[in-house]
């Protein structure tokens, strides 16, 4: 393969896992089908969600993410592997976010991060994700609660 072309992939795959996680932290897990070949896999087994197709995907993330109203997911550390019209990427992720608990008042800090592998195929559309597996290795909760005004602290008298 010629340099040109595999830094022109690269820079296709690195820009297809930045689309992924901006749809999910804009609420337009509906991108995951223009993202993704049509008998895409996703994984999310290791945080409580299924494994299945695009749509499957689509469904628990649009039902799940109701109760994480502020998320930052970012995807470091990627690795790519490419041969031919095919690669696979290694990529840690943390993933800062709140969420709303049932019962309670405001949110709590729920910070957690991992690994995702994800299988990519070249299609005559581009490069598309044709299985993403996340293992979540941690998430903790914390309590959060402010004081004051929105926007500021206490106040000196």
């Amino acid at each position: 393969m010629n340099s040109e072309r595999a830094l022109a992939d690269r820079f296709a795959l690195d820009d297809l896992l930045t689309a992924y996680a901006v749809a999910i932290d804009t609420d337009q897990v509906t991108e995951l089908t223009r993202l993704s070949t049509p008998d895409a896999v996703f994984d999310y087994q290791s945080s409580g969600g299924p494994r299945g197709s695009v749509e499957d995907a689509q469904t628990w993330l649009e039902k799940s993410l109701t109760q994480v109203p502020v998320r930052a997911h970012l995807i470091v550390n990627r690795r790519f592997d490419i041969h031919g019209d095919s690669a696979c990427a290694e990529a840690h992720f943390f993933n800062p976010m709140s969420v709303r608990v049932p019962g309670q008042k405001g949110e709590m800090w729920n910070p957690g991060g991992g690994y995702y592998s994800v299988s990519f195929r070249r299609t005559d559309k581009g490069w598309r994700i044709s299985e993403l597996v996340m293992l979540q290795t941690w998430r903790v909760a914390v309590a959060v609660h402010t004081a004051g005004k929105a926007g500021g602290g206490h106040r000196a008298s």
